[in-house]
């Protein structure tokens, strides 16, 4: 059944080319952290997606702004652009730091973290890709959101023991400092998917 009308079809279509851009950004991210050669390439790849997300982004805020009626609550859509973005954002900044800061190859652990980090990128597109009929998939969206929180939650792990396994290990200073940003762009990364989720819940359980 099909709870939103055919003139919320251009919102919902904005909001899937949101997720997916965000997942090129995490495709991009996974080849940065596997494959740590021709970086200039891969920044460049990346400023365009930027722009791609920019630009959809911006549209969508448009659309929001000039619509009368939105298929669920204005917060709860500006919310999820919000956190779209800022999502977008700091996969960037990963990727930024990586290769502007010169931080060198990632480690086995960085990898972990990325690894994570796009497994919730790519639950987060599903759920947002099937939002346009809330209420036939509730069931699905909903079991997409509660395997992000447990990824948040190894996450959250990885994160701890990255950082304490660096100052542990790593003697150069400068490093230390570089890394622990990448860390901590992942950590806020993955912290934004889960808000993600937690929104889309929430609009399952309104709406349906």
């Amino acid at each position: 059944m099909r709870l939103f009308g055919k003139k919320d079809d251009e919102l919902f279509l904005l909001f899937k080319e949101t997720a997916a851009v965000v997942v090129r950004g995490g495709d991009i991210l996974k080849n940065v952290v596997d494959d740590y050669t021709d970086l200039d390439v891969k920044m460049a790849k990346l400023t365009a997606m930027e722009h791609e997300g920019d630009r959809i982004i911006q549209e969508l805020v448009r659309r929001l702004n000039t619509s009368f009626i939105l298929p669920f609550d204005r917060e709860d859509a500006f919310q999820l652009v919000q956190k779209l973005a800022a999502t977008l954002d700091y996969i960037t900044g990963i990727i930024d730091r990586m290769i502007l800061y010169k931080a060198g190859e990632p480690d086995d652990k960085v990898k972990e973290m990325v690894e994570v980090l796009y497994q919730s990128l790519v639950l987060q597109e599903k759920a947002l890709n099937m939002l346009d009929r809330v209420e036939s998939n509730k069931k699905a969206i909903i079991d997409c959101c509660s395997q992000i929180n447990k990824l948040e939650k190894e996450q959250d792990t990885l994160y701890r023991t990255g950082l304490a396994y660096l100052f542990d290990n790593e003697n150069d200073p400068v490093s230390i400092i570089k890394w622990r940003e990448v860390y901590e762009h992942i950590e806020m990364a993955q912290d934004y998917v889960e808000d993600v989720g937690e929104l889309i819940t929430n609009i399952c359980i309104k709406y349906s």
